[in-house]
């Protein structure tokens, strides 16, 4: 892994607003792919007849039963930008807000869904070619979204505070891992990997209230707009929660 980084920071109106942009740039290698027994002789380029062949006898029943094996054979290079902005209005009040463009691309991949590179078959949508399992060499990689940002305000009193939080995302490219999964042992279920996985809102609001010195009450409420999505594969987001609680604080005072 290689990272390169750099950036610069702004103040502006006597330091009450703070301005701050980067540029990043990340190469990532060796990451850990699941490749075809039997696919991966024909992928590991540079080897001779020979050599493929010894690579075959070495791996033995995975080569014969075409098992998956884990190998760091994956590549991909993320670059982008972000840029973010902090205020404070007053005594109590404090803002901020962000945003990331993120440009990644897989450079290298010996998985499965690449082996149309070596000329066999590949899954496709109206001739499109897609990776049903993994991206595909020159597309981005799975559930990264190229744009991202956040906004947050904090209200912070003698007995009262206050806080929301807010963060996007657009639309990342994703697969529906459906490959041969309709009655007749097609493709039909197959859809596009770009933009796939929609976008979201995710926005949550709190605040708490000082009772005495060793009590205070607040409430939470998450996800307003009810805004659901699916960040890991099959763990679909809460829609709109709140909480409510007490908090007691006591300790020992010096003498």
């Amino acid at each position: 892994m290689r990272t390169y980084e750099g950036g610069v920071a702004q103040n502006f109106l006597s330091s009450r607003v703070v301005f701050r942009a980067t540029y990043f740039h990340n190469q990532f290698g060796r990451e850990i792919e699941y490749v075809g027994g039997r696919l991966l002789p024909n992928l590991i380029p540079g080897l001779s007849a020979t050599q493929q062949q010894q690579l075959e006898t070495a791996l033995g029943f995975y080569y014969t039963n075409d098992y998956g094996l884990a190998v760091n054979t994956e590549a991909y290079r993320a670059q982008g930008a972000e840029a973010s902005v902090e205020s404070g209005i007053g005594h109590n009040i404090f803002l901020r807000g962000g945003y990331t463009y993120l440009d990644a691309v897989v450079q290298r991949s010996f998985d499965s869904d690449n082996e149309a590179l070596l000329g066999g078959y590949a899954f496709t949508f109206n001739g499109i070619p897609l990776g049903a399992y993994s991206p595909l060499k020159g597309a981005r990689p799975f559930r990264r979204a190229p744009h991202t940002g956040y906004l947050t305000a904090t209200y912070a009193g003698k007995r009262i505070t206050g806080n929301f939080t807010s963060s996007f995302a657009s639309r990342s490219d994703d697969s529906t891992y459906l490959a041969y999964s309709d009655a007749n042992g097609g493709n039909s279920l197959l859809l596009p990997n770009r933009n796939l996985d929609h976008g979201y809102a995710q926005l949550d609001l709190g605040g708490s209230f000082q009772v005495f010195s060793w009590m205070d009450i607040f409430v939470q409420a998450n996800n307003l707009a009810s805004d659901q999505h699916i960040a890991p594969i099959g763990y679909l987001s809460l829609p709109m929660n709140a909480r409510a609680g007490m908090r007691l604080r006591w300790g020992i005072g010096n003498h």
